[in-house]
């Protein structure tokens, strides 16, 4: 049974005749009898009883004309749903932020996409990197905004693009004798207290090897990856934090000065999202918005 075949008998049945129908399709008569007989035969009983002039439907035709229409209602409500997926007036999106989105500018761009779009549904999670990047991997959800990972680079299923080039800076009191130089060395900071980065940052194990190879036991006054809580610690003289060059600009205070690191440290921020996805249409539409978007089409940050 195809559906052109369930047309044919629905404009059948409403014509009262096979040669108003098929005109009314655009078809010629003996095509669509011959279709309506193949039907007829497959199902193994006749749905019209065949006048000189006209037709009529059996009992069976007309039990089969009600389930026809309600098939036909469902096929065309089916149809007009996967046309407003292709349209993007429906779906859903499920991104993956970073917990400084705010300070990046991530959370404009899913404002201004949102505009383009506002019948798509979205969700957002708020991770770290490394948890995003097993929730895409897991698909739980469908696309991510991350710090650099080298699993961004060497998984062959995943999508990157490299959005912005930020890079670690040294936060510290204006008071401080080391303000008046250009930038800081690890070496600069080996009499200071220093506020280290979290355990679960990225950035924790490079500040580690810095120390290390430069023979350095940091005294380390507390461990966290709260910037605001860095500069104010910073800015009050109580110790030497560190922080990304664009969330430090954010969050920059008269009593603080933010210097360079040497060796530099970058922290690249990456879109990233699964092949597979990208020809779904939100997914490629959103890939394609975040890839133009003047934030990060602008030179990246921290260059």
């Amino acid at each position: 049974m195809q559906l052109q075949q369930i047309r044919y008998v629905l404009a059948a049945a409403e014509k009262k005749s096979f040669s108003a129908a098929a005109k009314s399709l655009f078809i010629s008569q003996p095509s669509l009898s011959q279709q309506i007989g193949n039907l007829e035969k497959e199902l193994g009983i006749p749905l019209f009883i065949r006048h000189s002039k006209s037709v009529t439907l059996t009992d069976a035709g007309k039990q089969f004309v009600i389930q026809a229409q309600r098939i036909l209602n469902q096929v065309d409500q089916l149809s007009d749903t996967m046309q407003k997926y292709s349209l993007q007036q429906s779906g859903t999106l499920r991104i993956g932020m970073l917990w400084i989105a705010g300070y990046l500018g991530l959370s404009g761009v899913i404002t201004d996409y949102h505009k383009l779009y506002p019948h798509i549904t979205y969700h957002l999670k708020v991770e770290g990197s490394n948890t995003l990047l097993k929730m895409l991997s897991a698909r739980e959800i469908d696309a991510a905004f991350v710090i650099s990972s080298d699993n961004i680079l060497t998984e062959e299923d995943l999508y990157y693009q490299q959005l912005m080039d930020d890079r670690y800076m040294v936060i510290l009191s204006a008071q401080n004798p080391l303000a008046s130089k250009s930038s800081l060395t690890i070496q600069d900071l080996k009499d200071e207290k220093i506020i280290m980065p979290a355990k679960a940052s990225a950035f924790r194990q490079n500040m580690e090897q810095l120390f290390a190879q430069n023979n350095i036991s940091p005294s380390v006054l507390c461990e966290t990856s709260q910037s605001d809580l860095v500069i104010q610690l910073a800015s009050q003289g109580l110790a030497v934090g560190f922080a990304s060059r664009s969330i430090a600009r954010k969050l920059q205070n008269p009593l603080c000065c933010i210097l360079p690191l040497n060796p530099r440290i970058s922290r690249p921020i990456y879109y990233v999202t699964l092949k597979e996805l990208l020809d779904y249409p939100p997914i490629r539409s959103f890939t394609s918005f975040v890839e133009n978007h003047p934030l990060f089409t602008r030179a990246y940050v921290g260059k």
